[in-house]
């Protein structure tokens, strides 16, 4: 099914138009925003030392059911984090005959992996964080991607920034403690919109958050 999980690609393209386009700008930009806003990171203790934490998302942890819509097809995107986002797994997958097709993926440990729900091998590679946090967002980043803010909307009874972007694709973001609750874009001439339908905060169980063993990872090229 790899038709879903481009489009599902094509939509995490939207929610980080203003994460920087290599390692090197994505590493200043979060230094930048950790050491500008003291909320956005947590100072745990491991041993004797205090070890800085960043916090992708301002919400410690909780579930978020999405559906998307695109030419008439209907997926859903169901999205589990704990640490502040530095865990995630998610499913995205469409029902045919009640059977689920799509991919899995989980972040874990500075690390992202993803496989397909019928495979038996999947992709590592290092994860790097986008900037959501419009709050903090750069004027570069802002001239570059056409960001524009247009004050709060409600989403499923969040209060959320609404954004607009010109690049890489035109699309507007409802934004919520740094998590995208709707997306709304056009690729090849259809529509897609991603909205959230459930949301419950509180903690997750850990087993989310554990590498299968059926599945072989190699790193990816």
């Amino acid at each position: 099914m790899k038709t879903i999980n481009l489009l599902f690609l094509a939509i995490v393209l939207l929610v980080v138009a203003c994460n920087s386009s290599n390692k090197n700008e994505t590493e200043n930009s979060d230094k930048k925003i950790a050491e500008s806003k003291n909320d956005d990171k947590t100072e745990v203790k491991k041993g004797n030392d205090e070890i800085s934490v960043k916090h992708i998302y301002k919400v410690e942890s909780g579930y978020i059911k999405f559906k998307t819509n695109t030419a008439g097809i209907d997926m859903t995107r169901e999205l589990w984090f704990d640490d502040f986002g530095n865990k995630q797994y998610e499913e995205n997958y469409m029902l045919i005959m009640d059977e689920k097709h799509g991919s899995k993926s989980l972040i874990l440990d500075g690390f992202s992996y993803s496989w397909d729900l019928d495979a038996e091998q999947g992709t590592k590679m290092k994860f790097y964080a986008a900037v959501t946090d419009y709050d903090n967002v750069s004027e570069k980043d802002i001239e570059k991607y056409g960001i524009k803010k247009h004050g709060h909307e409600d989403v499923l009874g969040k209060e959320c920034l609404k954004v607009s972007t010109e690049e890489p694709v035109k699309s507007n973001i409802w934004m919520w403690n740094n998590i995208p609750l709707k997306t709304e874009a056009e690729f090849g001439g259809e529509p897609v919109l991603m909205e959230a339908v459930e949301i419950n905060i509180g903690k997750v169980d850990a087993a989310k958050f554990t590498l299968p063993d059926n599945i072989e990872f190699v790193d990816y090229p």
